[in-house]
């Protein structure tokens, strides 16, 4: 397990991706599974490269540092330093993953305000009610939720 700055670069443009991790290796293969799968989590800006192919980027470990914050203030360093048209991540307050320091506050705050309202709770309760469809398989007489049952015991029932 490596702590520290990653590169994501694009062979033939040359534009770079700047990333910190608490475990480098284990990020890099996760976007190296998002670019392989074309997946909607590719970092932004690797989409607009054009292509989506391992073998057209490099991964390289930039610097191993001893500590995760140490980590960041090296990727932000190298953001507010580099900052231009050659990076994908482009925010200069980059922190881990998100590229952007979010305000949790407001975020606690809300869910606060929505959750002490009652009638916010009937409707959350009411829409997680009558969704499943109970089901009683005919062989052997075990009730479950009907896309389980359909899926996996009907076709493997022992009876």
């Amino acid at each position: 397990m490596t702590i520290g700055v990653y590169a994501i670069i694009h062979k033939q443009t040359r534009r770079a991706y700047i990333g910190s991790s608490s475990n480098v290796e284990r990020r890099l293969t996760i976007h190296k599974s998002y670019i392989n799968t074309n997946s909607r989590f590719v970092p932004v800006g690797i989409k607009e490269s054009g292509s989506f192919c391992l073998k057209d980027f490099e991964f390289k470990i930039v610097k191993i540092t001893s500590s995760i914050e140490e980590a960041r203030e090296l990727e932000t360093a190298a953001l507010e330093c580099f900052f231009g048209d050659d990076l994908y991540n482009k925010s200069p307050h980059a922190n881990g993953s998100t590229g952007t320091t979010r305000n949790r506050s407001s975020y606690v705050a809300g869910a606060r305000k929505r959750l002490s309202n009652p009638t916010y709770r009937a409707k959350l309760s009411l829409a997680c009610k009558g969704k499943r469809k109970i089901v009683t398989c005919p062989k052997c007489g075990v009730s479950g939720g009907g896309g389980n049952m359909r899926r996996y015991h009907f076709a493997n029932c022992k009876r």
